[in-house]
């Protein structure tokens, strides 16, 4: 990893990790009603029937002619297609669909939720919609009468060529005729839980008697706003951090790099001698005469030298690319192996001499230095020269007579 990217590693990782947690609590997935399944079931109704009633089987059946009649009611996987003729005996005739909660079933909570989205298809005629929401009230409402449940509605003017709506949910407001009939005001309940979900409707409402209306719902889904907006503005503040963030490191190279600029200052340079360049000739040449001193050591040169230890150490490393230790076997190793080879002195004999007071220690240096025992090196060498006698006598004895 490069080094720019160590040293500000916290500075790139952080501000992303952070923006990588809130993205996910402002994107909420949609909550689909139509199409697909939930735990509602969908059924029309009319005020040829009690808005109660879901029993269907009074379709294309024309019982009372001056009621709202639903015509055709057809409802497969992609829409939802209502038709009716509004009739005139009810003051306010109605006709539509709904989804109801099936029994057992645990109230929607839409909470989390602050519009609702709808999708007509183009072939829906009706002027006027009514969204209706029927919220549960713990404490008020009976679950076996619906009409308890809180009403919230909107009312949708249905528009030319638009076919999607977006509708706040705080758009959605209780009518005054089901405090009415409760005999209690908004004050006595407020706003009803939005967890509470039992129902939800769509019937006409622009009341046009007589005339033949149709509705088809294409999409119905609860959402929550502002989440891809939300996303895009994290994005574009992280996006903007690092354009900042790499313009200021930019910036300050620049003008280090400006004002870092070399000042020449002009003075008397002072030689320069080698450190070692005196005592390096002192050094070998003791360690030359006093290799075979069984009780030298780097202390006793030292003192003797009057150099520290340490230089004695850098000396021969500088020189030889050894330590000390490894250089004053070296030359112990290399008088031994003279020995070896031109007197009879035994190997013990030879140890001592070249200033080793244990034959062992000597063997086991001989041996990593040469690769061989003392004994092998002798009889090796031996067995050399004896063939070099043998050959030098038999060029002796080819040499033709003068």
């Amino acid at each position: 990893m490069p080094e720019f990217f160590r040293k500000n590693l916290l500075f790139l990782i952080i501000p992303a990790f952070i923006i990588g947690i809130i993205i996910p609590f402002n994107v909420k997935k949609d909550m689909v009603i139509f199409p697909g399944k939930n735990s509602m079931y969908l059924t029309a109704y009319s005020d040829e029937k009690g808005l109660d009633d879901t029993d269907t089987s009074f379709l294309l059946q024309n019982s009372d002619s001056t009621r709202t009649t639903i015509l055709k009611y057809v409802s497969d996987s992609n829409y939802i297609d209502i038709e009716y003729k509004i009739g005139s005996k009810n003051v306010h005739p109605f006709a539509g669909f709904q989804w109801i909660l099936k029994s057992g079933q645990p109230y929607i909570d839409i909470s989390g939720y602050d519009h609702l989205s709808v999708t007509l298809h183009p072939n829906t005629s009706e002027d006027v919609i009514i969204l209706i929401l029927q919220f549960f009230v713990d404490g008020f409402s009976n679950p076996a009468d619906r009409m308890t449940w809180q009403y919230l509605s909107k009312e949708l003017l249905v528009k030319d060529k638009k076919y999607t709506y977006t509708i706040p949910l705080s758009e959605f407001k209780t009518p005054l005729w089901w405090y009415n009939q409760f005999k209690i005001t908004e004050k006595d309940l407020g706003r009803p839980d939005l967890s509470f979900l039992g129902m939800i409707s769509i019937q006409d409402g622009s009341g046009a008697i007589g005339e033949t209306k149709r509705i088809v719902l294409n999409n119905l889904r609860f959402q929550k706003s502002g989440g891809l907006t939300t996303v895009l503005k994290l994005l574009s503040v992280l996006i903007i951090y690092y354009l900042v963030f790499f313009s200021v490191i930019l910036s300050r190279k620049f003008f280090k790099s400006k004002h870092e600029q070399p000042v020449t200052i002009p003075y008397q340079v002072l030689p320069i001698e080698e450190e070692n360049s005196d005592d390096a000739p002192r050094v070998f040449e003791y360690l030359g005469s006093h290799f075979s001193d069984q009780t030298l050591s780097l202390s006793r040169i030292s003192t003797d030298l009057n150099i520290s230890g340490n230089k004695i150490s850098s000396i021969v490393k500088d020189k030889y690319h050894m330590s000390f230790r490894q250089y004053l076997n070296t030359i112990r190793i290399a008088e031994a192996k003279r020995l070896l080879q031109e007197t009879r002195m035994q190997v013990s004999q030879i140890a001592y001499k070249v200033g080793y007071t244990n034959l062992t220690h000597f063997s086991r240096t001989f041996k990593e230095i040469t690769s061989v025992s003392p004994n092998t090196f002798r009889m090796d060498r031996a067995e050399f020269r004896d063939e070099s006698v043998t050959k030098q006598s038999d060029l002796e004895t080819d040499d033709p007579e003068d």
